[in-house]
């Protein structure tokens, strides 16, 4: 849909009157007051009065602008039938920026940090879309009702929707929210956060297929925020392949690199492979 253009006196008159003194006054005297009232820094470095300063935003953004594959370091993702683990593509690597961006995002309320998240995040998923014909859904692996309750919001969700309302899935890509967390006891769950990589693994939400509709011969991509050894992907996927649907890959914004390799060990780029 394309809006009529602004007539040229009309939108002379709209920026003096959104530049006035006394529009700008309050309005600047009103953010001085909420600095003070409810502070903010930055995520990563502490700068006062911004959730993510330009320098480490500027960080990020060259952190997560080519995403990379990052199934070699998760044992606990699917292996297909030619025998490889089933391939997921990561914005970054879980760390510095990355991890300080993603944890104030899901654990500490910084939401408008999906402003940053977002594109990294966008970018993964075009890089996991399969080559082909045909529509191929994106599916995201849900967060338990626990979860959600405890946060407010439910992290992957909120991405997703910032993404899609902003037009950024490739084309021919749809969202298919077709699975969701088993219930289980209460007493059953455990923080993730506090267990190690095996113990995750033993673990990871129990999922099952959300709506009895038709997933015969779907191309998939799963979606989740960050891959670590790969289990809750698998329970996904095993979900999903039998309901008939054809999981071909994955996205998440951030990968961990398994204990036996180094931090600052290079990710395998895409470049090779000609993707953006």
């Amino acid at each position: 849909m394309e809006y009529p253009p602004v007539p040229r006196r009309l939108a002379r008159g709209l920026d003096r009157l959104a530049f006035a003194p006394w529009i700008t006054g309050p309005l600047g005297a009103a953010a001085d007051l909420a600095a003070v009232v409810a502070p903010s820094e930055c995520v990563v470095c502490g700068r006062p009065d911004t959730v993510m300063c330009p320098a480490c935003r500027r960080k990020f953004r060259t952190a997560t602008v080519r995403p990379f594959e990052a199934q070699a370091d998760a044992e606990g993702l699917p292996l297909l039938e030619s025998g490889e683990p089933l391939r997921v593509l990561a914005a970054g690597a879980y760390a510095r920026e990355v991890s300080a961006a993603l944890l104030a995002f899901k654990d500490r309320q910084r939401v408008s940090l999906a402003a940053a998240l977002g594109p990294a995040l966008a970018g993964a998923v075009r890089a996991a879309v399969p080559p082909g014909h045909g529509p191929v859904a994106l599916v995201p692996i849900p967060s338990s009702r626990l979860a959600r309750a405890r946060r407010g919001y439910a992290p992957v969700e909120l991405l997703l929707q910032w993404i899609t309302r902003r037009g950024l899935l490739p084309p021919g890509v749809i969202v298919v929210r077709a699975l969701r967390v088993r219930p289980t006891a209460p007493w059953a769950r455990a923080e993730q956060k506090s267990k190690g990589r095996r113990a995750r693994s033993s673990t990871a939400a129990q999922l099952e297929i959300r709506a009895p509709r038709s997933l015969q011969g779907l191309r998939v991509v799963l979606l989740d925020d960050v891959l670590t050894t790969g289990s809750t992907l698998a329970r996904g996927y095993r979900c999903l392949r039998q309901a008939g649907a054809a999981v071909e890959s994955a996205a998440v914004l951030a990968a961990t690199a398994a204990p036996r390799r180094q931090e600052d060990t290079p990710a395998r780029s895409l470049t090779a492979r000609g993707s953006p």
